[in-house]
């Protein structure tokens, strides 16, 4: 049995957040190798939804999840809490990388997009989410200081 993240109890398809990690690297690395710089925006608002308001607005949640319903994937559900907090990281990553490059500090950029593409690309290809894994020892830590 699964512990239940406080954060949220409501769960989300893990495949649709696979496929949401391979759309977030292909914009990064859109981004840094093409001159269609605006796409970063794109992405930081679409972090902005799936952290901070309704991930059901998200435009990449409804790619991916069109993109699952074309080629009949299974859902393989788990906790959303931790996913929630993962855009929440990755509304930052994005929005760090936006003032870096656009304040001509283009090699900070590119070192930040570096981690951002190593970590999506861990979330697209293995599953591995580092936010999730840091997200119960941020929690845990919050919870003490409350009592």
């Amino acid at each position: 049995m699964k512990a239940i993240c406080p954060l949220s109890f409501r769960q989300v398809n893990e495949r649709a957040v696979q496929i949401n990690a391979a759309l977030a690297l292909l914009s990064i690395l859109i981004f840094f190798f093409t001159p269609y710089k605006w796409i970063i925006f794109l992405l930081s608002i679409d972090f902005l939804i799936r952290g901070f308001l309704n991930p059901s607005y998200s435009f990449y949640a409804a790619i991916s999840k069109t993109i699952l319903r074309i080629f009949n994937i299974n859902p393989l559900m788990v906790n959303a809490g931790p996913k929630i907090f993962a855009a929440k990281i990755g509304f930052i990553f994005c929005c760090a990388i936006i003032v870096f490059y656009f304040l001509n500090y283009h090699a900070i950029s590119l070192f930040v997009g570096s981690f951002f593409v190593f970590f999506a690309a861990l979330e697209a290809i293995f599953r591995i989410c580092i936010a999730c894994k840091i997200y119960p020892l941020i929690y845990k830590m919050k919870t003490t200081q409350l009592l």
